[in-house]
C-alpha cells in the first residue's frame, strides 16, 4: 500500500471514531439526537413483569398484543392466558378514564378495542351484497351523510349539545343507511360513546349485517361484563332496569287480559280487513330499515306518550272500544303486517320495562319469530307474549301475509310508581 493511501485510511478511521464518540456523548447527555418519547397517559403495574405502558397517539390494541406476546415468550406462558388477564383490566381502566383523559383523542383507539382486539373486516360472502347496496348510493353522498351524522354526534358528546343529539336521532332513520354505511358510522360512534347502550347495540347489529356475527357476540359479551346490560341477548337500547325478571318468553295464560283480548280477535280482524281495503293509505312502511325483502307495514292506534290517536281510531271503533273497556294499561297499540319473503332482522326494543303482546289476525303458516334462541309461531286468533328487549327476528317464508295486533304492557315486576311513559 502506498504511503498516501495508508494515511487516507487512518484519517477516515479517526473521523469515524470521533463521530461515534460525539454521538455517544449526545445520547448520554440528553442531546438533540435523542428521540423524545411521547407522554405516558396510562400505566399498569404487572406482577413479576415490566409495566404495561400506553403513550399518547398509540393504539391500545397494538401495544397490548405486542406486550402480551413478549410476556408469554419470556415467561413461557400461553398467549391467550396472558391476554385474558390483561385485556379486561386495561379496557376497564380506559373506560373509567375515558372522559378525563379524552382517550378517544389521546389514543389512536378504534373499534377493535371493544371486540377483544380482533381485526374487523367484512365477511367474504357479504362483499357482493354490500357492493350491490353501495351502487345505489354514490360515494359522495355516502361520505356526506356519514360526515353529517358523525359531526352531529361528536358535537353532542364534546359540547354536551342536546340539540345536536336530537338532530342526529331525527336524521339517522331518514337517511335509510345501507348496511355498509351503518357499519362505517357505528364503528366510529362506538369510540365516542363506548358505554352507550344504543351505540353498542347498533355497532353489533352492523357487524351482523356485514357477516361478522362472531364479533358482535364478542362486543355484547364485553358490554355485559362492563355492566351495560345483564345478558348478551337482552339489550334494551334506551332504558334497562336491572331488578326486573329477565325472561324472553312469557306464558299468555298468566295474564288474564289475554283471554279477553282473544275473544275479540274476529271483530278486530274484520275492522282491519275493511280499513286495508278501503283506506290503504293509512298504513305506512316500516321506517327503521330493520327488514329486507318482502314488505312490512304498520298502523298505530295508540302511541307511547301521545295516547290514543283520533285520526286512526275513527276507522276502528269496535277495536278501540273493546281495548278501552278492558281497563288494561296498554302503553302502545298498532297493527303490523308482513308479506311473504320479509325478513325482520335481529334487533331489540327500547326498554325491558314492558312486555309485547301479539294477537294473531292473519297467519296461514310459514311465518315464525325468534326471541332469544327460541323460535315460535302465531296460532290464528291467539296471542303470544314476549319481552322484546331480548334479541328477536321474524321471517315470513310462507305464501300469505302475517298480520298481528301489537300491544305493549308494563312488566309485571315494575312497581306502579315507576310505570311512567317516556
Amino acid at each position: 500500500m502506498k504511503a498516501n493511501t495508508r494515511w487516507l485510511v487512518v484519517f477516515l478511521i479517526c473521523c469515524l471514531a470521533s463521530s461515534m464518540s460525539e454521538a455517544k456523548k449526545k445520547s448520554s447527555s440528553g442531546g438533540r439526537s435523542k428521540t423524545k418519547e411521547k407522554p405516558i397517559i396510562y400505566r399498569l403495574q404487572v406482577t413479576g413483569q415490566e409495566e404495561f405502558v400506553l403513550r399518547k397517539d398509540q393504539n391500545p390494541c397494538s401495544v397490548l398484543l405486542k406486550y402480551c406476546t413478549e410476556v408469554a415468550d419470556r415467561a413461557q406462558l400461553d398467549f391467550a392466558t396472558v391476554f385474558d388477564q390483561l385485556y379486561n383490566t386495561v379496557l376497564d381502566q380506559l373506560i373509567k378514564l375515558w372522559d378525563s383523559l379524552k382517550a378517544h383523542k389521546d389514543l389512536k383507539t378504534d373499534e377493535t378495542l371493544f371486540v377483544r382486539c380482533e381485526p374487523v373486516s367484512i365477511a367474504d360472502e357479504m362483499e357482493s351484497k354490500l357492493n350491490t347496496q353501495a351502487m345505489k348510493v354514490t360515494a359522495a353522498r355516502r361520505a356526506s351523510r356519514h360526515k353529517k351524522l358523525l359531526g352531529l354526534l361528536t358535537k353532542a358528546v364534546e359540547q354536551r349539545d342536546a340539540s345536536a343529539l336530537k338532530e342526529f336521532n331525527t336524521q339517522r332513520p331518514l337517511y335509510k343507511l345501507t348496511d355498509l354505511e351503518r357499519f362505517e358510522l357505528y364503528r366510529k360512534t362506538i369510540v365516542l360513546l363506548p358505554s352507550n347502550a344504543f351505540m353498542v347495540d347498533q355497532f353489533g347489529l352492523a357487524l351482523m349485517a356485514i357477516g361478522r356475527g362472531d364479533l358482535a357476540r364478542l362486543l355484547f359479551e364485553n358490554a355485559v361484563r362492563r355492566g351495560v346490560w345483564g345478558h348478551v341477548m337482552q339489550r334494551p337500547v334506551s332504558k334497562y332496569v336491572k331488578s326486573l325478571k329477565a325472561q324472553p318468553w312469557h306464558d299468555p295464560t298468566a295474564y288474564p287480559f289475554v283471554a279477553e283480548l282473544e275473544a275479540a280477535a274476529d271483530v278486530i280482524r274484520d275492522e282491519y280487513d275493511a280499513a286495508r281495503r278501503d283506506h290503504p293509505n293509512l298504513f305506512t312502511e316500516e321506517q327503521e330499515n330493520l327488514h329486507e325483502g318482502g314488505n312490512w307495514t304498520e298502523l298505530r292506534l295508540k302511541s307511547s306518550g301521545n295516547g290514543w290517536l283520533a285520526d286512526t281510531n275513527a276507522h276502528f271503533p269496535a277495536t278501540v272500544a273493546h281495548l278501552r273497556a278492558m281497563r288494561q294499561d296498554f302503553t302502545s297499540v298498532k297493527f303490523s303486517s308482513i308479506l311473504p319473503g320479509t325478513h325482520i332482522r335481529p334487533h331489540t326494543g327500547p326498554t325491558n320495562e314492558r312486555l309485547r303482546v301479539h294477537l294473531t289476525l292473519h297467519h296461514r303458516g310459514g311465518a315464525r319469530i325468534r326471541v332469544d334462541d327460541a323460535w315460535h309461531t302465531w296460532p290464528p286468533g291467539r296471542a303470544i307474549v314476549f319481552d322484546d328487549s331480548w334479541e328477536h327476528e321474524v321471517r315470513n317464508e310462507g305464501e300469505h301475509e302475517r298480520t298481528v295486533l301489537i300491544l305493549d304492557v308494563w312488566h309485571p315486576d315494575l312497581p306502579l310508581d315507576q310505570r311512567i311513559v317516556h
